[in-house]
C-alpha cells in the first residue's frame, strides 16, 4: 500500500490537472473553448486541454493520432477517443473518492499505464 501511495504521489500532475479542471465550476478561458467537449466543461480553454492531452499521450506512449483524426480533432470516429473519455471519467471518480476520504494524492493515466498503451496486469 505504501509503494502504491508513493507511486500515486509521484505521478499526480495529470490527475491533479484533470481533477481541478473537471471539478471546478468557474470557467478558465484564456483561449477559445474546445469543440465537441464531453469530459471537460465547455468553457475550458484549449491551452489547458492541449497541456493535459500531451500528458495523456506521454502516459500511454502514443501520439495524438492514436485517439484523434488529426484533420479534425473534434470528430468521434476513432474508438480510442471514447475509451479515453471512459478512462478520464474513471480517473475523476477515483480522485473524487480519494479526496472525499481525505487523501491529497491523486491518480492519473500514468498511475497504471506508465508509458504503455495497455497497462501491465
Amino acid at each position: 500500500m505504501r509503494s502504491f501511495l508513493l507511486a500515486v504521489a509521484l505521478t499526480g500532475a495529470l490527475g491533479l490537472a484533470l481533477a481541478i479542471t473537471l471539478t471546478t465550476n468557474e470557467p478558465v478561458v484564456d483561449a477559445a473553448p474546445g469543440k465537441n467537449l464531453k469530459i471537460y466543461p465547455k468553457t475550458t480553454d484549449t491551452a489547458q486541454i492541449k497541456k493535459d492531452m500531451k500528458l495523456v499521450a506521454k502516459s500511454l506512449g502514443v501520439q495524438c493520432d492514436h485517439c484523434h483524426d488529426v484533420e479534425d480533432f473534434s470528430k468521434d470516429s476513432n474508438e480510442h477517443k471514447e475509451k479515453a473519455r471512459q478512462m478520464m471519467r474513471m480517473v475523476g471518480t477515483i480522485n473524487a473518492g480519494l479526496k472525499k476520504d481525505g487523501f491529497k494524492e491523486t491518480v492519473n493515466c500514468n498511475t497504471c499505464h506508465r508509458g504503455a498503451e495497455k497497462p501491465k496486469k
